[in-house]
């Protein structure tokens, strides 16, 4: 090697060989053309490079374009490799779409570990994600996880993975109880397009009591909390300089570990009450018959605000309210029970995250 490495360079993805049939592509991560001696070195010969210029989810209806240079995306990377046990044998699913950060992170991972990542069929399943494509790693979001539960021969599937990131927000406690209970090798995570990823997550193993939480700060991270309870991340991946205010809502415990409550810009008054929809999420997330869950805020003449429960039910189940609300009432205080109940829109597409927007202008 020469003393003064010269800046790597990438060669195309190539397609990986393999024994099974499928229209998906298994596609090795691109080479660099000079192997750094460790990854400080890649973070190097990368520094400065132009990254990627992604939009924000917009799910209060404004998104914003959010930039990230490749060192960024590397740097934010190395700690998520590390804590998922990510190496060159690792075959990573790219399950979420690579217009969201989710999505890219996995690709990202997948190359500067030296591992691989798969294109997944159009109607994928762990099933086929485990047995046929060689997936060792899979990042979810709730509802997905929810789904494949339902079926043993995914459930079977889950099990022999090295690890599921589960992310995005609403996760119901009932959710983590029983992929815990299964024996999933699950780890629950926090972070946003303009943290670069992940900023908090559980490691491996952990107990269930850690899992019910967004996890600790990784390394190259540090989460502070404001004076009204906000969320504030500093960190070289951050899209900003100096500190950034999430819009998160949440605290850490004594042990450190970090509990997300909701956005503090989705908050509600009603008769001078503090709701957060996120709560009222959860806890009906918990009932077994529901599937999808969004409250928006009412204009409420008495009260100010009164929240509004936009409810999917299972296929084989039909909105119930009076149901619905005796449940809640075990769980909530009173004031917080949604008296108004909607049907979940029947055209509205699966994302990876809903547009509250989109069900404000519905109320």
């Amino acid at each position: 090697m020469p003393s003064k490495m010269p800046r790597a360079g990438l060669e195309p993805a190539r397609e990986c060989s393999g024994d099974f049939k499928s229209p998906a592509s298994t596609i090795p991560p691109p080479r660099l053309s000079v192997l750094p001696k460790c990854l400080d070195e890649l973070i190097v010969n990368f520094k400065g490079c132009p990254g990627t210029l992604l939009q924000t989810s917009g799910s209060m209806g404004v998104s914003k374009p959010i930039f990230h240079t490749l060192e960024q995306h590397i740097l934010a990377a190395r700690a998520v490799i590390a804590n998922t046990r990510l190496d060159s044998n690792s075959c990573s699913l790219l399950s979420l779409p690579l217009n969201h950060i989710g999505g890219l992170a996995i690709l990202i991972r997948a190359w500067v570990s030296g591992g691989r990542f798969v294109l997944p069929e159009k109607h994928w399943n762990p099933d086929w994600a485990v047995s046929q494509a060689g997936v060792t790693h899979l990042s979810l979001v709730s509802t997905q996880l929810r789904r494949f539960m339902q079926d043993k021969t995914n459930l079977k599937a889950m099990r022999k993975l090295k690890a599921i990131l589960l992310g995005g927000s609403a996760i119901s406690r009932s959710l983590i109880e029983q992929a815990y209970q299964e024996d999933l090798p699950i780890i629950t995570t926090y972070g946003s397009t303009e943290t670069c990823s992940q900023v908090t997550a559980t490691a491996l193993g952990d107990n269930l009591d850690r899992l019910l939480t967004s996890g600790k700060c990784l390394p190259d991270r540090e989460v502070q909390m404001s004076a009204s309870g906000e969320i504030c991340v500093k960190g070289n991946m951050i899209c900003e300089p100096g500190t950034y205010h999430t819009g998160d809502l949440g605290f850490l415990d004594p042990q450190g570990y970090l509990h997300v409550l909701g956005r503090l810009d989705n908050r509600l008054i009603s008769g001078g009450e503090n709701i957060y929809p996120e709560e009222i999420e959860r806890a009906l997330l918990e009932h077994p018959d529901v599937e999808q869950v969004l409250v928006a805020a009412k204009d409420d003449a008495e009260f100010g605000q009164r929240p509004v429960a936009f409810v999917k039910m299972r296929a084989d189940c039909e909105l119930a309210p009076e149901r619905l609300q005796d449940f809640l009432r075990d769980r909530l205080l009173r004031f917080k029970v949604p008296k108004d109940w909607r049907q979940w829109p029947h055209d509205l597409p699966e994302t990876l995250k809903i547009n509250r927007s989109f069900f404000a202008k519905l109320v």
